[in-house]
């Protein structure tokens, strides 16, 4: 019906907007049961709470972002970040919500490609889900929740806490905005693998979560990405003499190992798909 093309257009120019533009959108009226999400918050929580030696059975395995733990740590210089993870791959692949794949299949519509192009092209996609628990800081002025970073991902669906204060916030201009939470919405974030896919039409955003003196805050998360067993690169439909190739292919299984296995430092493990420019004086 003509309503539901014109509806239907609306949503796919929203969604191309923002990830142009900001490469992170809300989503409200999703069509998950809400019954879901409070589950799912209840049980996340519920794990945080357990005693720490109870948690402690399941350790984060060195090299992933598997289990219980902090991730991303390699140096007892390193500053920590005050968050506590749990995070798990979703498996089997029938268990999974099918609204990831609706999300990737609008955003290859945006970019003006076939609805279905993404998911073929991801063969068997990996999911993983990472719960994140930050407790009160006394001091958050001097502590971080979440180093600045961009996902691996291609995309990235984020559910706040129920009464979840600030903590989400992107880099905008070389300014940190923070993302206001909304009761029963999603967050969807572009992730660093759309953008080599796009030829960095649409952009991963760097983000970080910041504390809270008095408020605890949970945070649950989805990772939407390809096999770990194909190669991507720029898309040929968005490489051009305007719009030059700007990322080397490259098998994502390698990137993922990078990926895990280096800091949170912004978006630098990008410059492992990076193109280098050979310019000189």
């Amino acid at each position: 019906m003509k309503g539901d093309k014109d509806e239907h257009f609306s949503e796919v120019m929203q969604v191309k907007t923002a990830c142009e533009e900001w490469g992170f959108f809300q989503v409200l009226n999703h069509g998950v049961d809400l019954n879901v999400l409070e589950n799912m918050e209840k049980l996340a929580k519920d794990f945080f709470m357990l005693p720490l030696h109870e948690k402690q059975k399941h350790p984060m395995a060195p090299g992933t972002v598997q289990g219980y733990g902090q991730a991303f740590v390699f140096s007892e210089n390193q500053k920590l970040d005050w968050c506590n993870m749990f995070a798990l791959g979703v498996e089997p692949s029938c268990i999974r919500n099918q609204n990831s794949g609706h999300r990737v299949r609008l955003t290859s519509v945006s970019l003006g490609l076939e609805g279905e192009v993404f998911e073929e092209m991801f063969g068997e996609a990996v999911q993983a889900a990472r719960m994140n628990y930050y407790p009160p800081c006394s001091r958050p002025d001097l502590v971080l929740g979440l180093s600045p970073h961009s996902d691996g991902s291609a995309l990235t669906v984020l559910q706040q806490g129920k009464d979840s204060t600030v903590g989400l916030q992107i880099l905008k201009v070389q300014t940190w905005l923070p993302v206001q939470p909304i009761q029963n919405e999603f967050v969807i974030n572009i992730g660093d693998t759309l953008e080599v896919l796009t030829n960095g039409k649409y952009k991963s955003v760097e983000h970080r979560a910041v504390t809270h003196k008095e408020k605890d805050r949970l945070s649950i998360v989805t990772f939407y990405a390809p096999s770990y067993k194909i190669e991507l690169g720029p898309m040929p439909e968005l490489v051009d003499e305007k719009n030059p190739c700007r990322y080397r292919r490259y098998n994502h299984g390698e990137y993922n190992k990078h990926y895990v296995t280096n800091e949170l430092q912004g978006k630098r493990t990008l410059d492992f798909a990076k193109i280098q420019s050979n310019t000189s004086n």
